[in-house]
């Protein structure tokens, strides 16, 4: 999930009218997501006319070729534009007053030492704040997988990228699931790593404790090539390992999605063969809020107040500045409640499954494309991927079908620090399932 999607105008506005934030956090956290709601959003029907066919999926196009040979055998790459590449501003999804970078990011570099060849920066939405893809100073790139519908954000560009087959690996990042979801709606593998130092430097981002770069691909293999270039891992073949049990969160069960992504996750649960444990994380329902309300506060601290952001990014910025200390505080309280739960959780199950949305790519909209809200939407869009985030775990979104509609389905297991290579063999063991393309009945 972005760091503060729109959903945040809403309640920045309710915020802003004078509601405290003890108050708001009290009473959207006891708001139920309905299934009809769910199950209205998943089966939206597109309006004709709104796919921009031709919009681009890169802000730049670029000719950089490999500083060495290596790995990754002079295959095309994208980065997206939040990641510095020498020589080239770094927008971050605003246009005005954006930096030039001087030096390329450690991962970048290293990717051109292994033999990457960067082909362009790629789009993202501003400062990393829709999870869908329209709030951009650009045109949406369309979805490559599905026409009509949402590709998702924040890297978006990247993922359009990735799927359309202009690049074989893309460079994302993730502040509450912009890796994850652009995956899950263009058919992709992407991994959420735990942060690190050398996965920041280059990386702007205003959101200090949420964002993490994250690699992004169209098969398991190449995702795990990727991560191995840019933590400087030796190079070696994944193999495909299903885990031989999986914890469902009782917080985050599938039955907070719609039907077909409920169907798409038991099937592939029993297609691995994984037994379930029941786990409780108390707190886990509250995640989303928990990440908006702190990725808003980030975000009012790090952004560049002398650039221009959309009334949108406005918003967000006003709504982090109005906390009070004693309200970071206990927000920071529970994130690190919600840490130590999560750890106990990962004892009992050293895996955790769960979908990566609760919906299908939603359908383009002109609503939407305007700035529109859906509450339910923009709930069943973030439910699931916040965790990984808050607590710093590593997370991988991966295809585990398709419904009626052709519309990808994804998957996603969160594990414990460190375990990043481990997760990228569990996307290797879904992926040699075959279910992929398979439709969910």
């Amino acid at each position: 999930m972005p760091v503060a999607d729109r959903w945040f105008l809403g309640v920045a506005e309710r915020f802003l009218a004078r509601r405290t934030p003890g108050r708001l956090l009290a009473r959207v956290a006891a708001t139920s997501l309905p299934l009809t709601a769910v199950e209205r959003i998943a089966g939206r029907t597109p309006e004709p006319g709104l796919a921009d066919d031709d919009a681009s999926p890169l802000t730049c196009a670029l000719a950089l070729p490999a500083t060495a040979a290596g790995p990754l055998a002079d295959a095309a790459v994208v980065v997206k534009d939040a990641i510095d590449v020498a020589g080239v501003p770094t927008t971050g999804g605003v246009l005005g007053g954006a930096p030039l970078a001087t030096a390329d990011a450690t991962i970048v570099a290293r990717i051109r030492a292994a033999g990457g060849r960067v082909i362009g920066k790629s789009k993202p939405t501003e400062l990393g704040m829709d999870g869908l893809g329209p709030l951009m100073p650009w045109p949406m790139p369309r979805n490559p997988r599905a026409p009509g519908y949402f590709p998702g954000g924040s890297s978006t560009g990247t993922a359009v990228a990735v799927a359309a087959g202009l690049a074989r690996y893309g460079l994302g990042s993730d502040g509450l699931g912009s890796v994850r979801i652009p995956s899950a709606f263009c058919g992709l593998v992407g991994l959420k790593p735990g942060r690190a130092p050398w996965l920041a430097d280059g990386y702007r981002s205003p959101v200090r404790t949420l964002d993490v770069c994250g690699p992004m691909a169209r098969t398991a293999a190449d995702c795990a090539r990727l991560w191995q270039v840019m933590a400087g891992l030796p190079i070696a073949p994944i193999a495909p390992a299903a885990p031989p049990r999986v914890g469902v969160v009782r917080q985050l069960g599938p039955g907070r999605a719609c039907r077909v992504i409920q169907r798409a996750f038991a099937r592939m649960i029993a297609a691995l063969g994984a037994a379930i444990d029941r786990v409780e994380l108390p707190g886990a329902e509250r995640a989303t809020l928990l990440g908006a309300m702190i990725g808003a506060i980030e975000l009012a601290d790090g952004a560049d107040a002398t650039r221009p952001l959309s009334p949108a990014g406005r918003m967000n910025v006003a709504l982090g500045r109005a906390f009070a200390p004693a309200d970071v505080a206990r927000l920071d309280a529970q994130r690190a409640a919600l840490g130590a739960a999560a750890a106990a959780a990962l004892t009992r199950a050293p895996i955790l499954a769960m979908p990566t949305t609760a919906i299908p790519p939603p359908a383009l909209t002109r609503a939407l494309l305007a700035g529109g809200q859906d509450l339910a939407l923009l709930r069943a869009l973030g439910c699931y991927t916040p965790l990984a985030n808050l607590c710093d775990l590593p997370a991988i979104a991966a295809p585990c079908g398709v419904d009626r509609r052709g519309r990808p389905l994804s998957i996603m297991f969160v594990a414990a620090a460190g375990r990043e290579l481990d997760l990228l063999a569990i996307a290797a063991a879904v992926e040699a399932t075959g279910l992929a393309e398979v439709p969910v009945e």
